[in-house]
């Protein structure tokens, strides 16, 4: 009798784990079916521009503009190195916790991730909490990740604002204009919203009832959360330079293929890549959207669409080197890493 009740219960066990397994198949085969969807929509986008726009004369424009990437690159290096010291920053007086090749081999492999992965941002914080947990302890870790993703997105909104006022001057009240200025305003309530939410007592006290082996985890995240100021001004401030660099590629770019460039440009241009990396944010690589924003906006830079469109392909490039370099990093420069540890909540 009890053989066959133990034989009925694991009957009844494996009906019901066969009957969930259809949505979590179903959800796993979207999450990665879509991917290469958006990447084709991507590619084909692209494909279609370059043809309206007349890929001889992008080819010509694009020659003319090499020389000027090695200098793209140096910025993009500049910016790079800014993201890593706002990481830093997120982690508070104990970030000294993290050895600086550490720091520098997990942003440069955070990079390729956000440049490649849907949402990049917010995978490229996860992959670097991944990557330093070892050093910090997964609660802080995680906590300095998210700290780091607000700031990221306060540093979005509010140089969008600058942003805007250039396109003003450019368009007048215009739909570019329009755009900017609720993008900066969105990006600086999500930031707030985000900090609001690692503080608050109750996701962290449902998470450590309803899995106890993360209660440890939760309150030292919360603990480092609940440490500084709402808005993390120190690791905003870091990524405020970042984009700084990034306002000074685009300026060298629109210069490179022939547009009469100014600050308004470049700031107008930044603010385009901006809205573009919202709206593409499940594109890889913001392929073909970033380069369809720059062809909108050609009139607004008094240049044609080739013109226009080379800019954002010549920030393709040199992401793409970037890419490359952060997937070859774990193969090439590898680390001991050192037995995980628990410390005291940052404050930040």
């Amino acid at each position: 009798m009890s053989n066959a009740r133990g034989e009925l219960s694991l009957a009844q066990a494996t009906g019901a784990a066969e009957r969930a397994a259809p949505p979590r198949v179903l959800k796993r085969w979207l999450l990665v079916g879509l991917r290469p969807v958006f990447a084709l929509v991507g590619v084909g986008t692209l494909a279609l521009l370059i043809h309206r726009a007349g890929a001889r004369e992008l080819g010509a424009v694009l020659s003319s503009a090499a020389p000027w990437l090695p200098g793209v690159v140096l910025l993009e290096l500049g910016r790079q190195c800014m993201d890593g010291l706002a990481t830093r920053r997120s982690y508070g007086p104990d970030a000294g916790r993290v050895p600086w090749r550490v720091l520098a081999r997990a942003q440069l492999i955070g990079t390729a991730v956000s440049s490649m992965a849907p949402a990049g941002r917010a995978a490229a914080e996860a992959t670097k909490a991944a990557l330093l947990s070892p050093y910090m302890g997964g609660g802080p870790a995680t906590a300095a990740a998210a700290t780091s993703q607000s700031a990221s997105l306060a540093a979005g909104g509010f140089i969008s604002f600058p942003c805007a006022l250039a396109s003003y001057l450019l368009t007048g009240m215009s739909l570019f204009t329009v755009l900017m200025l609720a993008h900066g305003a969105l990006l600086v309530l999500l930031s707030l919203g985000v900090r609001a939410c690692m503080r608050a007592k109750r996701p962290g006290a449902w998470l450590a009832c309803r899995f106890s082996r993360w209660a440890l985890h939760a309150e030292q995240f919360q603990a480092s959360a609940r440490c500084g100021a709402l808005l993390p001004w120190a690791p905003m401030r870091a990524f405020l330079c970042s984009r700084l660099f990034q306002v000074a590629q685009y300026g060298v770019l629109t210069h490179a293929v022939g547009i009469d460039t100014s600050l308004v440009q470049a700031f107008f241009s930044q603010g385009l890549y901006l809205c573009a990396l919202a709206v593409g944010s499940f594109v890889p690589g913001q392929v073909g959207v970033s380069d369809g924003a720059f062809a909108l906006a050609a009139g607004a830079l008094d240049t044609t669409a080739a013109r226009a469109m080379s800019v954002a392909l010549l920030g393709h490039l040199v992401q793409l080197l970037f890419v490359v370099v952060g997937a070859l990093i774990p193969l090439v420069w590898r680390l001991q890493a050192p037995l995980p540890q628990a410390p005291a909540p940052a404050c930040r």
